[in-house]
């Protein structure tokens, strides 16, 4: 969401693909620095995977829900930078031909297209089956007038029969004379080139050169480029030209301060020289794999707006390398690529600068081709390539009047069309709302595959409860949608789970079956049966609304392709607490609410005011509400899922939660604090109840300036097993829980003083304390300390109290703290015991008090 100081910029941006024939910001020492040296760009990677035109493709290296992500013409997926062509499918022949132009624009001589060799028997490159993309490159970049090489990425293949050298030998025999002779294919010196990297791959140079003499001697000469280092491979004579090292390293990570030495051109070079080869390195134009945190911690290498590239390249030509190697041409997940992309590199606002500082550094113009057809391109993406609009509004921000208002406020944005209507839909069309009350029946029709654990009472970080929620417990939940039929082909999914802040990543998924399977390219022949709605949040501001805070959050997943609904769904979320799975088909008229209020003269921005219904403001627990709007184009914008829980459910001062008592074999008393009206008052009032939720409902005593007593139900001889739960919410209080003679006069207890923070490591002191006075306990009688020792518990630790345990045994008192003694006391004075007294200070909070003989 963003503020709506920004909507009217937003609202009034044009909607058409803007051109900035500015340049980058390069100096014009460097123009045309590269004009004599053959420049390359490796990888182009051909993994990436999008269901659309076809939905039957299954998704690779990518991630999206299909849904919109801040702008109307954005879908949501999990990578640095957005292409220019939204996520598209690299097997898609309208996007290779304008990847092929953008890279003849620039000025490119040719570019390595990445390829991965079968792990099962090696031969073969996963790329070429279903469709043989290599032939498709190939073909269109003949019909482009452009040449193109490609590079075996057989280091990425540990350990499979692929690397070794006698089956690549097999397999570059058989590439080179199935594709080596085609006009699209990139030739140095006559030979076709073939390219690999050995980093990471432990081969030893003689099983190289045997393996090169193997290939030439069936598929005739070839020219060898090796990604590796020269000090290793440099003696090998087949090999023409290396590239070794990369400029990303010549940058500190932390203090950014160059450092040119590191993997030095110079030294490099020299030594590719000297065994005659033709020697580059790498050139990043930045390197931010933060979208992956499993890859990269943090950035290595920021962009700069091409002047980092600038920097290096410079610096590498004072060894005069033989030729220039690019990083990367769409490396979507390292941030590393050159491929025209929205707001990567600093928001630099021209999708095409660094197909333009390539052609700054080789002297020319860079002239944008036109963008793929407009059937080739996903509909949220044609209102910034100027086809019209094709993308809905985004739900732009949502107010309740307060906590527990009755109304909500929607404002709905567009970026090239006015808004007209949004949809209200409570909970969904097919859903499972989890029981709300520990005596709730769940809502809905969605059916649970077996019994679910009992739905647990929650609360958010302000402590108020959001309702009730159902935990998803490991392998899963199971759903049954009750007429598959009735689900259009393509619905909506939304998941509400309870926030956790200490899991503020909680993966979440729900998985579905294909209707058709999905052909996949690895392993060659493989079928993808199912589909994984991945709802799981990522590192993006986005991600974390305010809206979390109320207690739950929610996400939602558009389906890519058509699904067997007659199968069961599956909801995997580690642990995570369900209050609603819900399914959101087509929009029905008698939910559409036209009444919005325009915030801008064209009416892109409109705020829909909405009464809740009353079975939302009668009905206490969790409630949830599907958004959606549409705009004058007749485009239905993502919908969104949001919470809104009824708190007059729980009213934290009352006793409107009630345990059963609890029952332990043996004891002469038993009270889990659910009942106050047992305690008699001294001083100050009786404890209040405060509803409370760890594992179960229940409740606990909050106990301020007060002393209050129980008489035990029959009296204690000898020793005695008092336990107890307590926490502090305060430093500098005391805190008194006491067993005494039937005059309140005599007995043994334990005090907990919270002390200051700086003390006791936090934990507070906890002490063994004898009373023998005069008159009966007061509020003010803090009797005689046997011990005082640190508790080792924190002290204002409200989630997880310290359990205390004080015996008397043989005339000996001791005192644990979490299952640890911390302290024992010798004394044989009293051995008779009628009476319990707490004794609390502003204040203390207390469970589970259990007295044994």
């Amino acid at each position: 969401m963003i503020p709506l100081t920004k909507l009217a910029a937003a609202a009034c941006a044009s909607a058409t693909l803007a051109l900035s024939a500015a340049g980058p910001e390069l100096s014009s020492e460097s123009f045309g620095i590269l004009k004599d040296k053959p420049t390359y760009i490796q990888e182009w990677h051909i993994w990436w995977g999008f269901p659309y035109p076809d939905r039957q493709l299954p998704f690779l290296h990518m991630d999206s829900t299909m849904t919109s992500d801040d702008e109307p013409w954005r879908l949501d997926w999990n990578r640095n930078g957005y292409p220019l062509v939204g996520p598209y499918d690299a097997a898609n022949p309208e996007i290779i031909r304008w990847q092929i132009r953008c890279m003849k624009a620039a000025g490119l001589d040719s570019v390595a297209v990445m390829l991965h060799p079968d792990n099962n028997k090696g031969i073969a490159f996963i790329q070429e089956a279903p469709t043989d993309m290599i032939e498709r490159i190939l073909n269109i970049a003949e019909e482009e007038n452009f040449q193109v090489f490609f590079m075996d990425e057989v280091a990425f293949r540990h350990g499979t029969i692929a690397q070794n050298t006698d089956v690549m030998a097999q397999r570059a025999i058989r590439f080179l004379k199935k594709y080596a002779s085609k006009p699209g294919f990139y030739r140095i010196d006559g030979k076709p080139v073939y390219y690999f990297q050995t980093y990471g791959w432990p081969v030893k140079p003689e099983a190289l050169e045997a393996m090169f003499r193997k290939v030439e001697s069936e598929a005739g000469p070839v020219h060898w480029m090796v990604f590796g280092a020269v000090t290793r491979f440099g003696s090998i004579p087949q090999i023409a030209s290396m590239v070794d090292g990369a400029n990303h390293h010549r940058r500190n990570k932390v203090t950014r301060a160059w450092q040119f030495k590191e993997q030095d051109p110079a030294v490099i070079f020299a030594n590719g020289h000297k065994f005659g080869k033709k020697i580059t390195d790498m050139q990043y134009p930045k390197f931010d794999g933060t979208s992956q945190p499993w890859r990269q911690t943090g950035v290595a290498q920021y962009g700069l707006d091409g002047r980092t590239l600038e920097t290096t390249i410079l610096h590498s030509l004072k060894s005069n390398p033989d030729f220039i190697m690019l990083a990367s041409w769409n490396d979507w997940e390292e941030g590393a690529n050159f491929e025209p992309g929205w707001d990567f590199d600093g928001f630099a606002g021209d999708p095409y600068l660094y197909c333009r500082v390539i052609a700054h550094l080789r002297g020319k113009e860079f002239v944008p081709p036109p963008p793929p057809p407009k059937e080739a391109v996903h509909p949220t993406i044609w209102e910034k390539l100027g086809y019209g609009d094709g993308a809905g509004p985004v739900v732009d921000k949502i107010q309740r009047s307060h906590n527990r208002g009755g109304s909500l406020a929607v404002t709905v944005r567009d970026t090239a069309s006015e808004v007209t209507a949004l949809e209200v839909v409570w909970n969904g069309d097919v859903y499972y709302l989890a029981p709300q009350g520990p005596d709730g029946k769940p809502g809905g029709t969605l059916v649970p595959g077996s019994e679910l654990p009992k739905s647990v009472q929650l609360k958010n970080v302000f402590t108020f409860s959001p309702g009730y929620a159902t935990s998803v417990r490991t392998g899963g939940l199971t759903f049954t949608v009750p007429e598959p039929a009735s689900v259009p082909e393509t619905f909506a999914i939304g998941v509400a789970t309870a926030f956790d802040p200490e899991k503020p990543m909680q993966s979440v998924s729900v998985r579905a079956t294909n209707r058709e399977p999905v052909l996949l390219r690895e392993p060659i022949g493989g079928k993808q049966l199912d589909y994984t709605f991945n709802l799981t949040p990522y590192p993006r501001d986005s991600r974390f609304p305010g809206e979390i805070w109320n207690g739950w959050r929610t996400a939602v997943a558009v389906n890519p392709r058509p699904m067997d609904l007659a199968k069961p769904l599956t909801l995997e979320a580690d642990g995570a607490k369900l209050g609603l799975i819900s399914i959101l088909g087509d929009v029905k008229e008698e939910r559409v609410v036209t009444n919005g209020e325009p915030f801008d003269e064209a009416g892109k921005i409109k705020t829909f005011r909405l009464t809740l219904p009353d079975e939302v403001l009668n009905t206490p627990g969790a409630h949830f509400v599907w958004l959606r709007g549409k705009d004058a184009a007749g485009n239905w914008g993502s919908p969104v899922l949001y919470a809104v829980p009824n708190y007059e459910f729980f009213d934290l001062g009352s006793d409107a939660v009630v345990e059963e008592e609890l029952d332990v074999p043996g004891a002469v008393l038993a009270d889990n604090c659910s009942r106050p009206g047992q305690w008699k008052q001294i001083s100050g009032g009786r404890p209040e109840t405060r509803p409370y939720v760890e594992k179960r409902n229940s409740t606990r005593f909050q106990i301020s300036n007060s002393l209050v007593y129980r008489d035990l139900p029959k009296p204690l001889q000898g020793g005695f097993k008092l336990t107890f739960e307590a926490s502090h919410t305060s430093f500098q209080r005391y805190l008194i829980v006491a067993l005494t003679d039937a005059e309140g006069k005599r007995g043994y207890g334990v005090g907990w003083d919270s002390v200051r923070s700086d003390m006791a490591g936090g934990t507070g002191f906890a002490r063994i304390l004898k009373f023998d006075e005069a008159k009966p306990l007061a509020w003010n009688t803090t009797g005689k300390q046997l011990s005082n020792t640190p508790s080792g518990h924190p002290a204002l630790d409200d989630e997880t109290p310290a359990r205390f345990e004080l015996t008397l045994r043989d005339g000996v008192l001791t005192l644990k703290v979490d299952g640890k003694v911390i302290a024992t006391a010798k004394d044989q004075n009293f051995g008779k015991f009628n009476r319990i007294y707490l004794r609390g200070n502003q204040s203390q909070i207390l469970d589970n008090i259990v007295v044994t003989p």
